[in-house]
């Protein structure tokens, strides 16, 4: 299977993380619920679900800004290895309540290129911490201990992007298995 954005069925191209997602935006002052079922490959149940749990904000006038597709992306993306109880928990860490930018440590998309970013990379010699590190070298706080809400979330989120990738390895794995056949 081709390697997509994620959270997303796109397959990865040329683009950046950031470029991907902001491209989405060009010329558009939101996307509608069937462009964002198209490139997240979900269902409008599961996103008016969220929205009536508070996961995610109501979109404007039927438009969803970047912030709020950028959040779809990350409950999509995480959603195989975490509940989603778990995952309202993660986000509601970071930027308290859904679509109420005052208590935010980070703006979804600014996260969701963090995300993009990591998963770019190896760990390395330096591990999660030193990859987290770079990966956030130019996050700036607005109160005192966002950046180790940051750090904690990013680094919850890689545990959880390491056990996606695990995940699909044995998947894939057990497919090659054939019963019966004994050579």
């Amino acid at each position: 299977m081709a390697e997509c954005y994620p959270g997303s069925v796109i397959e990865k191209n040329a683009l950046s993380s950031g470029e991907f997602l902001r491209g989405m935006f060009n010329g558009s002052k939101g996307l509608v619920m069937s462009q964002i079922k198209d490139f997240t490959g979900l269902n409008q149940s599961a996103i008016q679900n969220w929205i009536n749990r508070s996961w995610l904000s109501h979109p404007t006038a039927k438009k969803y800004n970047i912030d709020q597709v950028a959040r779809i992306l990350i409950i999509n993306m995480l959603r195989r290895t975490m509940s989603l109880e778990n995952i309202a928990k993660l986000l509601f860490y970071l930027n308290g309540v859904a679509g109420d930018k005052r208590d935010d440590v980070i703006n979804e998309s600014e996260l969701y290129e963090y995300i993009c970013d990591m998963e770019a990379e190896t760990d390395g010699a330096d591990g999660v911490d030193g990859l987290i590190e770079k990966v956030a070298a130019n996050f700036s706080e607005r109160r005192a201990g966002d950046r180790e809400k940051l750090k904690t979330t990013l680094k919850i989120i890689r545990f959880n992007m390491v056990a996606q990738t695990n995940i699909s390895y044995a998947e894939g794995l057990l497919k090659e298995i054939k019963i019966g056949d004994n050579a």
